[in-house]
């Protein structure tokens, strides 16, 4: 009975704050739809944070809910589903069936281990590695993340002998997933070309404060606050996610011999590493092609289909990533309608007017923890930037904060911001869905990262930017 109670007071807090964000009094200058979609996506977000449904489950009913009040118009609700970062996602996780039918992820898997096995931070430290050699030449975090990353902490963690399906999630692979999670966003904060937004925050600031900023000059702003996000990280994460398997003593004999009894390279694994590569070369040459992210991933999933390496039953039988498909496309369509009917706008004002008359050090502190933390609202890092970047930085110059600090601080904030939530960016939705680890965990070791992040970001890169006398 008490379960029960629980569990109805949780069904009643869902309905009974967004019941009262639809009849509340709408502001000025926001249409009444808007509104009315804060107040379902408000919902969605409790729905989460009280688990009280799966999120296929939670996103169907947001469906629902706005297709009946005929709070969104259809093409904007449907159109979630044609967005071309989830299906990014897509093929990337079903691209990453051929790791592990080809035995190509135990392959790589084992030589990680029999080189770096000694525990798991060593393997969370290669994780990182790895994904920062890509970094500078794979401008995209989920492809890295889901493309790359993905199949290679997965085929770690099974090696291992740790899967969910198996109740042994946390023996190491909860450990790996959310650091190699972490340290994607972190590794896309590091180089220039790691991430689409630190091109695109530079090309917003310059017109308005004059400032430029080079690949070089961002890698020597960026590099002491991430690189220290980087060592530390993984520490929070071992701290507050502590896996079973600490030292793993004879976890690189065995992987040698496991690699021996593997025998040569097959047919299937070449083709599958041929494949690829081909894959990482597009992506890291799509600013000179022009060549769709997407389209890329989805080339490489037909030839992948074509020469066998993996079926179509494969990808159909993939269920974590349709049920990614039922929610997150509903989400990203809110997003983009609280943008166009001028919710996000009223937010921006409401924000602006509520520091007016502050100490500028109170103001840049407020600003900046609402700028990282406001993505709980959102799905995607591009609109969070085209929505508040240029608006909060302009704030804090005009009351008097260094321009070059200001767009710095707000574009490695912007890099680090998905970090909160499983929905926040394509990589997330991808490793929650391995069922590594559960929501309350995911949201409660995002939030402890942030913080360090945080403090690491506008701490440390502070001090570090004085030192290099921009201010």
């Amino acid at each position: 009975m008490t379960k029960k109670a629980i569990q109805f007071g949780k069904v009643g807090l869902l309905i009974l704050i967004p019941a009262i964000i639809w009849f509340l009094p709408v502001p000025a200058g926001v249409a009444s739809s808007g509104w009315h979609t804060l107040a379902i996506f408000v919902g969605f977000i409790i729905g989460c944070l009280l688990s009280i449904a799966p999120l296929a489950v939670l996103g169907l009913i947001a469906l629902a809910s706005l297709a009946i009040t005929n709070t969104i118009p259809p093409v904007t609700l449907y159109g979630g589903f044609g967005n071309s970062a989830i299906w990014l996602i897509m093929f990337a996780f079903f691209m990453a069936i051929g790791f592990r039918t080809t035995n190509l992820g135990s392959r790589l898997a084992y030589f990680l281990i029999a080189r770096f096995g000694r525990s798991s931070l060593s393997l969370a430290y290669t994780l990182t590695a790895c994904d920062l050699i890509m970094a500078p030449f794979v401008p995209n975090t989920n492809a890295r993340g889901a493309g790359i990353m993905y199949p290679i902490t997965m085929s770690l963690a099974k090696a291992l002998g740790s899967d969910p399906q198996d109740h042994t999630e946390g023996k190491i692979g909860s450990f790996l997933i959310l650091t190699s999670f972490h340290t994607n966003l972190l590794a896309g904060a590091l180089f220039f070309t790691a991430m689409a937004t630190n091109p695109l925050a530079m090309a917003l600031a310059k017109p308005v404060f004059h400032i430029n900023v080079s690949w070089g000059s961002w890698f020597l702003y960026a590099c002491v606050p991430v690189i220290a996000a980087l060592i530390l990280v993984p520490l929070v994460i071992y701290s507050q996610n502590r896996p079973e398997l600490v030292k793993i003593p004879a976890a690189q004999k065995f992987a040698r011999e496991q690699l021996q009894a593997m025998g040569k390279i097959s047919t299937s694994e070449l083709m599958m590493t041929a494949i690829f590569l081909l894959t990482i070369i597009g992506w890291s040459t799509s600013k000179w092609t022009h060549l769709d992210n997407t389209a890329i991933a989805g080339s490489g999933l037909v030839l992948l289909i074509i020469s066998q390496v993996i079926k179509i039953d494969d990808v159909l039988e993939e269920k974590k990533v349709w049920d990614i498909f039922l929610w997150l496309p509903i989400i990203m369509a809110m997003t983009t309608y609280l943008v166009q009917t001028k919710v996000v706008k009223w937010f921006q004002i409401l924000i602006a007017d509520s520091v007016q008359g502050l100490n500028l050090s109170v103001a840049f502190l407020i600003l900046m923890l609402v700028y990282l933390y406001i993505h709980y609202f959102f799905t995607s890092v591009l609109v969070h930037l085209q929505v508040f970047f240029l608006p909060f930085a302009t704030v804090l110059v005009s009351m008097g904060a260094n321009p070059l600090v200001t767009v710095m601080l707000l574009a490695l904030l912007t890099c680090v911001s998905p970090a909160t939530t499983h929905y926040g960016t394509g990589t997330g939705s991808i490793y929650f869905a391995t069922g590594y680890t559960t929501q309350k965990d995911w949201w409660r070791v995002g939030f402890e990262v942030s913080v360090v992040e945080f403090i690491l970001f506008a701490g440390l890169g502070l001090l570090w930017w004085k030192l290099l006398g921009l201010y």
